[in-house]
């Protein structure tokens, strides 16, 4: 298999796109499950309830009631016709985001949910559990693909390759792992990190997998290989999330520090340190265009950052 080729720009050509970052606004609402609708304009997050907001105003639009505990995670079908959302319960909701009605449930091996992910063809819905393993329905039909895809402790997030072949999940074990979509099987397994994995990220190119772990590091991967390219520390406690931007080029991470911070992904510098929350960072959230940037935090607060 070949290399993986990255194409590295100068860090101060990346540094320079953001040098009108700021923060543009702030929601109340305590998350961990951040998403952005394709089109940009609204935000969802996720409690005790999932919470559709208008994105550049603020305005909650619409609440969905309907988990019987904390929301997790939740994901928009390429469509942005619908969304799902995952957590403490031990179903996976299916709405109708247009209408914020209940399409139906999915339900699996009876354990909570922490990661829900759909593949980009719209065609697979996965969800990561505390049953240690990794669960796929077809999202047409709604029936069971596998449950097979397994670790030895809770899986934490998962993310699909943007061709839909392959499924990363990160897990309590330490470890990584690629599996096949198709055949449910192993790849390989990446177990570099010293503690719990708590978020993937793959880059739109499908060339590059980000990993952020208790160990207060972000790992960087060949996605193609498997073999590790860069470590980034520079955090000081836990990292909880991890985001890739659209374009490749920044990766952003939020951890127990109270900090979001911004890499150049090619070269692992650190770029910014934002601030502005004060507890720990459990979810960041890249817009599909790049311009927004969105964090939660135990605090209670959504920020909106502007990148351009």
């Amino acid at each position: 298999m070949a290399l993986t080729q990255i194409t590295e720009r100068r860090p101060e050509a990346v540094s320079s796109k953001l040098e009108n970052l700021r923060l543009v606004n702030t929601f109340t609402g305590n998350s961990s499950a951040l998403t952005i609708s394709p089109d940009g304009r609204t935000l969802v997050s996720g409690r005790s309830a999932v919470k559709l907001w208008n994105l550049e105003t603020g305005e909650l639009i619409r609440t969905l009631n309907g988990h019987s505990g904390y929301i997790k995670s939740t994901a928009f079908t390429p469509d942005g016709k619908s969304l799902v959302s995952c957590g403490l319960g031990d179903t996976i909701e299916w709405w109708n985001f247009e209408t914020g009605e209940l399409i139906g449930r999915f339900t699996g091996d009876s354990y909570a949910g922490n990661s829900v992910a759909i593949s980009p063809d719209g065609k697979i819905l996965a969800c990561g559990n505390r049953g240690k393993s990794v669960q796929m329905w077809n999202l047409k039909t709604g029936k069971a693909i596998s449950s097979l895809l397994r670790h030895e402790d809770w899986v934490t997030s998962i993310a699909f390759s943007p061709d839909s072949e392959i499924l990363a999940s990160g897990s309590y074990d330490k470890t990584i792992k690629l599996w096949d979509v198709n055949t449910q099987k192993e790849i390989f397994t990446l177990d570099r990190h010293l503690f719990p994995v708590y978020s993937v990220a793959i880059s739109s190119d499908g060339n590059i997998l980000a990993s952020g772990s208790a160990d207060e590091t972000i790992k960087i991967w060949n996605f193609k290989t498997g073999r590790e390219i860069n470590t980034l520390t520079g955090h000081t406690d836990e990292v909880y999330s991890v985001a890739i931007s659209p374009d490749g080029e920044i990766l952003a991470s939020g951890s127990g520090d109270e900090t979001i911070k911004l890499w150049n992904l090619a070269t692992g510098e650190e770029i910014h340190t934002l601030t502005g929350h004060s507890s720990c960072v459990k979810s960041v959230a890249f817009s599909n265009d790049g311009r927004i940037l969105t964090s939660a935090s135990a605090d209670g607060n959504i920020n909106i950052w502007r990148l351009d």
